[in-house]
């Protein structure tokens, strides 16, 4: 039997996508960022297969440790890494919004991921009053328990919440039973809710324990291809105020309401924009130094 470490193949994705800032920035908790020197290299799953993706000039060299798939892997891989700026209908809009628009130019790259939903499910779940390098280390633990593949609904109760608990679900292990449950009763369908208009899929998955408007809005957008979907954190809730004018002490609901009026279909690029703008602006507030240079120049002058 072939190891895995010396099954190697090789291919490019001929297009310029940001992996740092669209891998590393809370949309997808299944990569790592294993770069070495200058090279920027991420490991992780995509269809249980494991993968290094490394950052080029104009395309992505991609490393597989397998050879057990088949010639449409790579279409596949590419479509979950999102669609470039040129392929999104009325994408021009949001280059004319001014808050928008610098941080297109500056990362051209950035992509929303098409995640698998129930991955993308567990994994904003797990993200509750976490940290992004907690919710990897804990995504990851539950990969290896299945030794690289990550857990189908039945093995997720067969695993049962004492052994979550020990993983470091903590709280959020009886939510992770509870969405197995409603799948595997196929009170949930994740097929269906991509077909159905946004307001049914989101009212569908707030039917889950511990899934809030957030964490529904998550998975609509990174995973359901729900772009008239914006969710909200502490950055993006932060961004709306400073910039578009919202009070102070405005709710996340009613932030995410507003913006899907104003955004509309492009309401889940909008989103990553602004979230990143607002992101990068605190980092470098905080941290100062290399930090400064990510930020556009306006938030730190």
């Amino acid at each position: 039997m072939k190891n895995i470490t010396e099954i190697k193949n090789i291919f490019n994705i001929e297009e310029t996508i940001d992996l740092a800032n669209t891998l590393d920035a809370g949309q997808s908790f299944m990569w790592q960022d294993i770069s070495k020197r200058e090279k920027i290299i991420f490991e992780g799953y995509f269809e249980d297969i494991k993968l290094h993706l490394e950052q080029k000039l104009n395309y992505i060299c991609v490393t597989v440790f397998s050879d057990n798939y088949d010639g449409n892997f790579s279409s596949r891989l590419q479509k979950y890494l999102g669609k470039p700026l040129n392929k999104i209908q009325g994408f021009e809009v949001l280059l004319k919004d001014k808050i928008i628009s610098p941080v297109i130019k500056k990362y051209p790259g950035l992509r929303i991921l098409r995640q698998d939903p129930w991955e993308a499910t567990i994994g904003f779940i797990t993200s509750s009053c976490s940290n992004l390098p907690r919710i990897k280390k804990h995504m990851t633990q539950l990969r290896n328990v299945t030794g690289g593949i990550f857990p189908k609904p039945e093995d997720i109760l067969y695993l049962g919440e004492d052994d979550l608990r020990k993983l470091g679900f903590g709280f959020r292990s009886p939510y992770i039973i509870n969405a197995a449950e409603i799948i595997l009763n196929e009170n949930l369908s994740f097929d269906h809710l991509e077909k159905v208009p946004y307001e049914i899929a989101l009212n569908d998955l707030l039917n889950i324990h511990g899934v809030g408007r957030k964490i529904a809005d998550c998975i609509l957008a990174y995973s359901l291809d729900k772009k008239d979907s914006f969710p909200v954190d502490r950055h993006v809730l932060s961004g709306l105020i400073k910039w578009y004018g919202l009070p102070k002490k405005t709710n996340p609901v009613f932030a995410s309401n507003f913006a899907r009026k104003k955004f509309g279909y492009l309401s889940s690029y909008a989103q990553q924009y602004i979230f990143h703008r607002q992101r990068l602006a605190s980092r470098a507030l905080l941290w100062g130094g290399k930090h400064r240079s990510f930020a556009i120049d306006n938030d730190i002058s």
